[in-house]
């Protein structure tokens, strides 16, 4: 009965390591932090739609020189403040961020 025991002490540390071990690995870092940007270049644009879940906007963009043609397409914009202060229909000023991973918005201006 006592070998059983000793036995058992293991697997249950086994088990609680592998469990934070998962855990560990399942906690993600800030799904707002797209890290240091590579590149960062003006985007001027229309607000088409809004995304709170994800502080996703839909932004029909003029060309944006040295990245690409005017389009219309899905922007982050990590600062939550930022994104609150935003409304369908807003003309905006900003700075894309771009490294090998990702593209957000920052320094976003509002033009009244």
């Amino acid at each position: 009965m006592h070998s059983q025991f000793t036995r058992a002490v293991p697997t249950r540390r086994a088990w609680l390591a592998g469990f934070l071990l998962i855990a560990a690995a399942c906690a993600r870092k800030d799904p707002f932090d797209f890290g240091t940007p590579k590149n960062r270049y003006k985007i001027h644009g229309q607000i088409l739609s809004l995304r709170p879940e994800n502080r996703i906007a839909v932004i029909k963009h003029e060309k944006i020189e040295g990245w690409m043609e005017a389009m219309t397409m899905e922007f982050p914009i990590p600062d939550a403040k930022v994104f609150a202060s935003l409304k369908e229909g807003d003309w905006i000023r900003a700075t894309v961020n771009v490294n090998d991973d990702y593209f957000w918005l920052t320094d976003v201006v509002v033009e009244k």
